[in-house]
């Protein structure tokens, strides 16, 4: 009877041991796997957030310079250029609209020849800034679009910081274009918004944003990246199949490296926004696995009912033990 308990509870051992075993590398490998999809998904969703963000962030910037473009000063002085008092007013106006603004480099009315009539810089006023073939390039491409929009982002001449720039029709009452407003954005407003965007339990998420045309960073957390060349061939490559998976969204995402990267392609500009995060982080953030936790209260119920199951077998053999030394003589 002896030697029965044993070899059971020596079966109930090992059975319990490798069934623990095994739940656990399912667990593991289950997990591991949905983590890592959940890592992925959740970067992507980053991705398209901070895409978002950029885009309402350069659309303000156009609302902006729109309403200022539809100003009484502004349509007055274009259509009487040589007008004193009209100068004046809409140089007031300029000056007193840009001082409402943060992170402007520059809010300026000009003519079809790019000749400044009023600028929020009184030193960049009664100049031209681009030449007879660059002005008409730029008055085709204002007339084309109608409306105010973004070209991109630059190297401001003059402060040598990176700017974005913003260009809007001037119409008279009859609807003519009849000249144009112009403003430049600095980036860093852009960039202290992403930087204070929060998502899905990752708060330290990396970020660049690059000129797909030019393959040149934009933004980057490095600020000595700004305006130079990607040379990441992995990246490269990533932005371009997110570019070529346009219909499905315009995302790719990998590791590397101990990161995730998600890259978003951003077809209306040509740019593609690129975030990051550390594994570690990442896969922190997911929380603990429902499926995990499943499997180690199965193997505490087991162990339970094991040790259970191998008291109640042991019971007889104490009842009969008791009755050999009730039938022993004293």
């Amino acid at each position: 009877m002896r030697n029965t308990l044993k070899r059971n509870m020596l079966i109930f051992t090992v059975t319990t041991v490798v069934l623990i075993v095994l739940l656990f590398l399912v667990a593991t490998f289950v997990t591991n796997g949905s983590v890592g999809d959940k890592a992925l998904s959740d970067m992507k969703v980053i991705a398209n957030d901070r895409a978002q963000l950029i885009e309402t962030y350069i659309q303000g910037c156009c609302d902006y310079l729109e309403g200022f473009s539809k100003s009484k000063e502004v349509r007055d002085v274009l259509e009487n250029p040589l007008d004193t008092e009209l100068l004046n007013a809409v140089r007031d106006t300029t000056a007193r609209i840009s001082d409402d603004m943060e992170y402007l480099e520059g809010l300026y009315v000009a003519k079809w020849d790019t000749y400044v009539l009023a600028h929020n810089n009184p030193d960049s006023m009664n100049k031209k800034f681009r030449n007879k073939d660059e002005a008409l390039e730029l008055e085709d491409q204002i007339k084309k679009v109608g409306k105010a929009f973004c070209t991109g982002v630059i190297e401001a001449p003059v402060t040598k910081r990176m700017v974005i720039p913003i260009y809007a029709p001037v119409k008279n009452d009859k609807g003519e274009m009849i000249g144009f407003a112009g403003a430049a954005f600095y980036t860093d407003g852009l960039e202290e918004c992403l930087s204070s965007l929060k998502g899905r339990g990752l708060d330290d998420v990396g970020y660049s944003l690059i000129n797909v045309k030019k393959n040149q960073y934009i933004l980057n957390e490095d600020e000595s990246q700004v305006g130079r060349e990607c040379k990441d061939e992995r990246l490269r490559a990533a932005i371009v199949k997110a570019h070529t998976d346009i219909d499905l969204g315009g995302y790719y995402s990998y590791s590397g490296n101990g990161e995730i990267i998600s890259c978003y392609y951003m077809l209306n500009r040509d740019w593609a926004l690129v975030v990051s995060e550390k594994d570690s982080e990442v896969y922190n953030s997911s929380g603990v696995n429902p499926l995990l936790v499943a499997c180690c209260i199965g193997c505490a119920i087991f162990i339970i009912l094991a040790y259970l199951f191998c008291m109640y077998s042991s019971m007889p053999k104490r009842n009969a033990d008791s009755d050999k030394n009730e039938e022993k003589p004293v």
